[in-house]
């Protein structure tokens, strides 16, 4: 069985009691939310305190001052309280809407509606974060409904296509991200590189966007990024076999760099192409990314991945609505970004039980280490309680 039909749903699960769906370990709807949350509360203290001591490692700082280490305490608590808001009361949500509708559930309240609305939450991350998180949510949600397109036949998703989309994101996506260069507050993005500022026409002593030469600039970009991907992929392999750690290192191959290869030679031809075009027109200019972006791109060739493919398309998209508010063409009163989030996470979230086959397995990941290991408990007596009504 792949996919959990509302017609399936409904015959099987409509008239059953919400302790068998959505809280096994306790009967009672109260009881059970209290250990629900300290559950929540557990996972997501330990979940986003590795996403936040990664976030604080890629910034590079190596010393944060104290005004930084409270702001950074402050973001991971507000962190913490959203994972268990979010988990624990999408399984409150749905018990209340199974009692509002005549102790019964439907298909969309068991899991969509409660977890569309309980994505208002997001309004506990500080603006910066709260943009970062919808893009990636975004990213997943357009995943998601890609792989439900290739699955129906309507699309097809290639290797050759993936790296075509991410050629054409990661155009756009430089030339958004160069055109912002003068501006106070960038956009914030979580993407492999910024690059530097248009340099102006007044600063002859060097046309290209950089001090020093050409050749140190290129180099030190595909060094420093090919460390990171070398960084990445021993992390990859080593961390799940931390008790073996030279049994792990012995098992190193030339795949492995793969992702190393993928970073280093994505910086360095950008910044290749970008100083080339710089010394042959005589000036810098933003347009030049277009260009050295798209050819970057085949270097995804190393790597293809679908949800990095769809980043580059959503993070130029992102860039472009902030430039469309910043001219007054979109409404401010209009908060896209918490809309955008809600409806990604309810539409995620409900994949999950209802279509893991082609759900990312990011969220399936998350919705697990965030409830400490309750989504899974709770999938599994869905599809115990599924698969005895299909036979």
């Amino acid at each position: 069985m792949t996919e959990i039909s509302k017609h399936l749903f409904t015959s099987c699960c409509k008239d059953l009691h919400c302790s068998v769906l959505m809280h096994p370990w306790d009967r009672s709807c109260f009881t059970s939310s209290v250990s629900t949350y300290k559950n929540s509360l557990y996972g997501s203290a330990k979940f986003y305190l590795i996403v936040h001591l990664l976030q604080n490692i890629i910034k590079g700082k190596k010393v944060l001052s104290k005004k930084e280490l409270m702001k950074a305490a402050e973001y991971y608590v507000r962190s913490t309280l959203l994972g268990m808001i979010i988990s624990g009361s999408s399984i409150t949500l749905s018990c209340f809407f199974r009692w509002m509708l005549g102790r019964k559930f439907t298909y969309y309240t068991y899991l969509f509606v409660p977890s569309t609305l309980n994505g208002i939450t997001i309004l506990l991350e500080p603006p910066k974060r709260r943009g970062l998180v919808t893009n990636l949510f975004f990213n997943l949600f357009i995943e998601y409904w890609m792989r439900v397109l290739e699955r129906a036949g309507y699309i097809s998703i290639t290797k050759t296509k993936q790296v075509f989309l991410f050629m054409v994101g990661s155009a756009l996506l430089f030339y958004l991200m160069r055109l912002e260069g003068d501006k106070e507050k960038r956009t914030p993005i979580l993407w492999l590189f910024t690059p530097e500022k248009v340099r102006k026409l007044n600063e002859v002593e060097n046309v290209c966007p950089h001090s020093g030469s050409c050749f140190q600039y290129i180099a030190k970009g595909y060094l420093q990024n090919f460390g990171l991907g070398l960084a990445f992929a021993l992390a990859k392999l080593l961390l799940p076999k931390i008790g073996t750690p030279m049994r792990a290192l012995s098992s190193l191959r030339w795949r492995h760099l793969d992702i190393a290869l993928f970073f280093g030679s994505y910086i360095g031809i950008y910044r290749a192409i970008v100083c080339y075009l710089c010394k042959k027109q005589g000036f810098d200019s933003a347009l030049y990314a277009l260009p050295a972006g798209y050819i970057a791109g085949l270097s995804f060739i190393f790597k293809p991945n679908l949800g990095f493919a769809i980043a580059s398309l959503t993070g130029a998209f992102k860039i472009f609505s902030t430039i469309l508010y910043d001219k007054k063409m979109i409404p401010e009163k209009i908060p896209f970004t918490v809309i955008i989030y809600c409806i990604s996470q309810g539409v995620l979230y409900h994949a999950r039980c209802m279509d893991p086959e082609v759900c990312p397995k990011y969220v399936i990941n998350v919705m697990n280490s965030v409830s400490n290991g309750l989504s899974n408990l709770i999938h599994k007596n869905l599809l115990t309680v599924v698969s005895k009504d299909y036979k």
